[in-house]
């Protein structure tokens, strides 16, 4: 809906019961005359105030002024974080095309506000809500999370939806409707849409692209179960076969608790830098872990992160940029969230970060002789690097447990640094 008014305000609720009952932490404010502006943030006096405040974005100084985000930033980064990626964004989008159609009207060109309050708050990432003036949680349609039974139609849906001139084809909207709430929530650019367990718990399926050239969720199944043998925290995970060529990767959401959302920010966020900024370094994450990270874990965060590099070197997941990367929050600081989106690239040779602040190429030398910035000494180290080596050493013996054709074997026998 457009508004009449130069900006519209949503009150931001933080609703993260390890931290504190849900309580309002701010107002953000949208432009609406001054579509060029960026959405700006006040805190609320109860939050400042209060003795659970801190700052939810280090760019965020905790006073009740307005404040308005960096240039070329559409609001502040806590917040965008839950924002869609493109997948999410292209459903959106044709949203907007289908309600233009109906009510006769030009399609508005959709602002990066429009992404992040159209996600379904059931759904939202992390445990940030906004909620409008009439006191109703944004976006708050109906099938945000349908059951595990549904993900084969859904599987299907997400192929066609992107065919040419699908929207001509008389289930185009019910299609759309079926994968737009669960579907707008998630980052990254495959399809992808929340489902609710048989448990009750909330998951993520990851389906294939009409577009694929081999099993990827395949291969990201495998990843996971490399990592939890090498000690890499990961969420449960499930590979399924619903009807099309390839696997549909499922992974449990990791900021969900007992049914209870969990306070996440991305890396990126939190070392205030923005997509298309280049030369991050690992080395940034340890420094921010050790200067931020919850009181009594950071050695172990520090280990922790250190491993996941070792990791990442040896099944070649080299797409290990900023927002790949994340945190949650707990009462006495910043924790180094599960490990997630890990998946062998055959086609990059580099990492999207550095390991020492300089070399993006993949050497497990070089990841040793960094040890002290994760607090490790040169004999832990390597005892970590023999390790996850042992662990990843096994992964021709995953692929063979999940029938995996020759032509897949062979195509990662490249890729993983073993």
């Amino acid at each position: 809906m457009v508004s009449n008014k130069p900006r519209d305000a949503f009150k931001v609720f933080l609703d993260a019961t390890e931290l504190s009952s849900m309580q309002q932490v701010g107002t953000l404010y949208r432009q609406t005359a001054r579509t060029d502006l960026p959405a700006s943030f006040a805190y609320a006096k109860s939050w400042v105030d209060g003795r659970n405040a801190f700052m939810l974005d280090p760019r965020l100084e905790l006073w009740t002024d307005e404040q308005y985000p960096p240039a070329k930033s559409a609001a502040f980064g806590v917040f965008m974080d839950s924002a869609p990626d493109r997948w999410g964004r292209v459903l959106m989008e044709r949203r907007e095309a289908v309600a233009a159609d109906r009510e006769d009207r030009p399609m508005r060109n959709l602002q990066e506000i429009d992404f992040l309050l159209g996600v379904h708050d059931l759904t939202r990432v992390g445990a940030l809500r906004f909620q409008n003036m009439e006191g109703h949680f944004l976006d708050n349609s109906a099938d945000a999370a349908p059951p595990v039974t549904d993900l084969a139609t859904l599987a299907y849906i997400s192929l066609r939806i992107e065919e040419a001139d699908i929207e001509k084809l008389p289930e185009y909207e019910q299609w759309l409707a079926m994968l737009i709430a669960p579907g707008t929530s998630l980052g990254g650019a495959r399809p992808k849409a929340n489902f609710t367990s048989l448990g009750n718990d909330l998951w993520i399926a990851k389906f294939p692209a009409k577009d694929d050239r081999y099993d990827i969720g395949a291969w990201e199944y495998i990843a996971h179960r490399l990592a939890r043998k090498a000690g890499i925290w990961v969420p449960q995970s499930e590979l399924k076969y619903v009807g099309a060529r390839y696997g549909t990767f499922c992974v449990e959401r990791f900021d969900r608790r007992a049914g209870s959302r969990r306070m996440y920010t991305s890396a990126m966020t939190l070392l205030e830098r923005q997509d298309g900024e280049s030369e991050a370094s690992y080395l940034d994450i340890a420094e921010y872990l050790a200067g931020n990270g919850a009181q009594g874990h950071i050695d172990e965060d520090l280990a922790q992160l250190f491993r996941r590099i070792v990791f990442n070197v040896l099944v070649g997941n080299r797409d290990d940029h900023l927002r790949n990367h994340g945190f949650i929050r707990e009462a006495s600081g910043w924790r180094l969230s599960p490990a997630f989106d890990m998946n062998p690239n055959p086609g990059k040779r580099e990492h999207a970060l550095t390991l020492d602040g300089m070399s993006a190429l993949p050497s497990l030398e070089t990841a040793i002789e960094t040890a002290e910035f994760y607090r490790l000494d040169d004999t832990q180290a390597r005892r970590v690097v023999t390790e996850v080596q042992d662990a990843v050493d096994t992964w021709r013996e995953e692929a063979a447990a999940l029938n995996l054709s020759r032509p897949e074997i062979q195509r990662m026998e490249n890729v993983f640094q073993i």
